[in-house]
């Protein structure tokens, strides 16, 4: 039988919370993240301001509003974890594709720029995960 590790948080937004402001206050605003993503190019921002976005993803993952341009940023994370292997401060411990994942949810739950998504299909999985993994307190704030 595997023992799990302890949880980080005690519960997800709690977790969010405090990994948000961490994660951003390790992240000079480089823009190597940004450089290395694929998707940049595939959305249009190459010619974007590289620290004025980084700076809004760290905004974001404080909770706090951002740009267009950050926001769009987030909405097309795939996740490539290109972000992670050029970032110069993992060494720090920034988890550059942790902060956008972060920031990516702060956009969505608390500065509200992101909308959800309306996929029919998606959305009733993801309410039967949550009721296995989240608290009651948990499960009447996000479901």
């Amino acid at each position: 039988m595997s023992i799990l590790p302890p949880a980080r948080a005690d519960s997800t937004e709690a977790y969010l919370e405090a990994s948000g402001p961490r994660l951003a206050d390790l992240c000079t605003s480089c823009g190597a993240c940004f450089d290395a993503c694929p998707m940049v190019d595939h959305i249009d921002l190459r010619k974007s301001d590289v620290r004025e976005v980084t700076a809004d993803i760290r905004r974001l993952a404080r909770g706090e509003p951002a740009g267009p341009a950050a926001v769009s940023w987030v909405a097309a994370c795939t996740k490539s974890g290109r972000c992670r292997s050029a970032c110069p401060e993992q060494t720090s411990g920034l988890d550059a594709m942790l902060l956008i994942r972060i920031a990516k949810q702060r956009a969505l739950n608390v500065t509200h720029q992101l909308a959800s998504k309306k996929d029919q299909k998606t959305f009733p999985r993801v309410k039967t995960f949550a009721r296995l993994q989240l608290t009651d307190e948990e499960l009447a704030k996000w479901l």
